[in-house]
Formats: C-alpha cells, sequence, structure tokens
C-alpha cells in the first residue's frame, strides 16, 4: 500500500484515495506519526522556506538557507547598483505586507491551488516579498470550539511553526504591530532574535499605568508575583509553551491572551499558572485571582 501523507490536517490516503486519520500530532517526530512522513521529498515540505527561489520543476535552488532575498525579493538589480530604491525593505511596507513576509514560512496553511501538479506544499509556492500574501497562501482553517489536528479549540496553535495563525489573531496585529517590532532577523545576543532582552520589549510598550496596560502601579501588583521572579514575567503568562514541535519541545503562543484556569476546564487548553504550579488545581488558581483587586470576574471566564 502506498501512503501519501497530508500532515497539514492530520490525514493520510492510500493510493486509491482512502484517508488514514491520525486527529492529533503526537509527540514522538515524524517517526512516530508515519514511517513514510519522514521519507517524503523535502521539496514540498520544507525547501521552499529554507531556501531562496526554490523552482517545483527543477528542484534548483537561487540559495540555500533563508538569504536576502528570502524577504528582500530579487536582487540582482540591487548587486548590481546598490541604492535603497531598488531593493524591498519590509520596514517601509504596511503592517500586513510586512508581516506577510514572516507569516510565509511561520504558518501552517496551504496553496490556494491544492494539491500542485499532484503534490501538497507546506509553503506558499510562486509568493514574492510585496506581493499579497492571500493571492498564494490560505491558513490552516478553525472552527471555534474543535481540537484539531494543528488548534486548540479556542483557535491557539498546538503545533510548531504557527506564529502567524497565532498572531493575526492578536490585538498587538490589529494595531500594527510587525514581527520586526520585537525580532530582529538580522541576528542578535538575544533568546529568539530579541531586538531587547525578555520582558525590555514588552515594558517598551505595557509598562505601569500605561493606556496599552497593565493599569496598575507596578508590575508585581499587575503579576502577584515577585519582582523578578519567573511569575512576574510578561511571557510566562501571556506567551506560554504550549505548542509542540518534535517531541517535547514547546514554542511559545503568539496571541498574547492570557489563558485562563476556566479554559483548562472546559477546553483541555493548558494554561499558565497550574503549568507552572504543578502541584495546584485549576480550581485553586482561579480562586485566587478572584481575590485580585484589579483583575474582572468576567475575565477569569
Amino acid at each position: 500500500m502506498i501512503i501519501t501523507p497530508n500532515p497539514r490536517n492530520g490525514t493520510s490516503s492510500t493510493k486509491s484515495g482512502a484517508p488514514i486519520s491520525f486527529p492529533m500530532a503526537p509527540t514522538g517526530g515524524c517517526r512516530s506519526i508515519l514511517p513514510t512522513i519522514c521519507k517524503r521529498p523535502t521539496g514540498p515540505t520544507c525547501d521552499g522556506c529554507h531556501s531562496v527561489g526554490y523552482d517545483i520543476h527543477t528542484k534548483k535552488v537561487a540559495e540555500w538557507n533563508v538569504g536576502c532575498e528570502r524577504c528582500h525579493g530579487l536582487g540582482s538589480e540591487h548587486v548590481a547598483h546598490p541604492t535603497r530604491g531598488n531593493i524591498l525593505n519590509p520596514a517601509h511596507m504596511d503592517y500586513v505586507q510586512a508581516t506577510d513576509t514572516c507569516i510565509q514560512c511561520h504558518s501552517q496553511g496551504r496553496p490556494l491551488t491544492s494539491p500542485i501538479e499532484g503534490k501538497y506544499y507546506d509553503w506558499p509556492v510562486g509568493y514574492q516579498p510585496g506581493s499579497n500574501l492571500q493571492d498564494y497562501w490560505k491558513l490552516e482553517e478553525h472552527n471555534l470550539g474543535e481540537t484539531t489536528f494543528t488548534h486548540f479549540p479556542d483557535g491557539t496553535a498546538h503545533k510548531n511553526r504557527m506564529q502567524g495563525n497565532d498572531f493575526v489573531q492578536s490585538v498587538m496585529y490589529r494595531r500594527g504591530v510587525t514581527c520586526f517590532s520585537c525580532h530582529d532577523v538580522h541576528g542578535t545576543d538575544n533568546y529568539a532574535q530579541l531586538r531587547k532582552p525578555g520582558d525590555q520589549i514588552c515594558l517598551d510598550c505595557h509598562s505601569p499605568l500605561s493606556l496599552n496596560g497593565p493599569r496598575t502601579a507596578t508590575i508585581e501588583e499587575h503579576t502577584h508575583h515577585k519582582k523578578g521572579s519567573t511569575g512576574s514575567s510578561c511571557i510566562a503568562c501571556h506567551m506560554p509553551k504550549i505548542a509542540t514541535t518534535i517531541a517535547d519541545v514547546k514554542v511559545r503562543a503568539h496571541t498574547f491572551a492570557f489563558i485562563t484556569p476556566d479554559m483548562t476546564d472546559k477546553y483541555k487548553i493548558p494554561n499558565p499558572c497550574t503549568s507552572c504550579h504543578t502541584d495546584k488545581t485549576t480550581a485553586w488558581a482561579t480562586e485566587a485571582m478572584r481575590h485580585w483587586p484589579e483583575r474582572s470576574p468576567w475575565r477569569l471566564q
């Protein structure tokens, strides 16, 4: 039996087209899903993002790895006559096209035409920076309330390479924040190529009593944890590690929404409180937050 895996939706099909379902992604790497997935040609799955100019017909590339043209577009004219006017700069695009430059590879979805010549591609074939990603790529769909191969019931991603799927749901994105508002892809000495260390990035816009919140005089009043502790870290609560990549390696959510313990009870989504306080229950966490005077009780549901 020849099996053609389609990991984007958790199914595979036999040569006759009969589906084989595995509704949730296992945690043991690709070999624990189906041995044949690891034997798939890398062109449809990986090479389009891990190269520049991958040609699906010749399987040749202009350059392996994430080179300049992956984000700045075609650059031969710029190399011959370097000026700022003949190369694309995502920083000068509107927030949608700018963020699309990152979402093209940091998302789960499918080309608008799928399959292409009988193959399922995990990257937006034909897209070039500066064009509209939606003309080439459709983000993985999700119905609220359903736990799927890619999403928790509330729409938060639980699979790797879905930062874009998360981010477009966020208030940050709706306010025009881009990926490179926080990250510098050209490299920094900080974790995840952040422009500044950890919470400094968040506090630039979310300092105490700012209009963006938190609406308390100090961060400790907002987090109810000691200054400098894990529980007082912005990303501990607003970017929990709940998306699985390979085995038990986790990556951070990018919706920036606080997942309440009540959502864990209702939808089985891991919350940051009991993920850290592993000896406590969701009931304990909910009751503790009910005594936080600045916290709306309606935000705990």
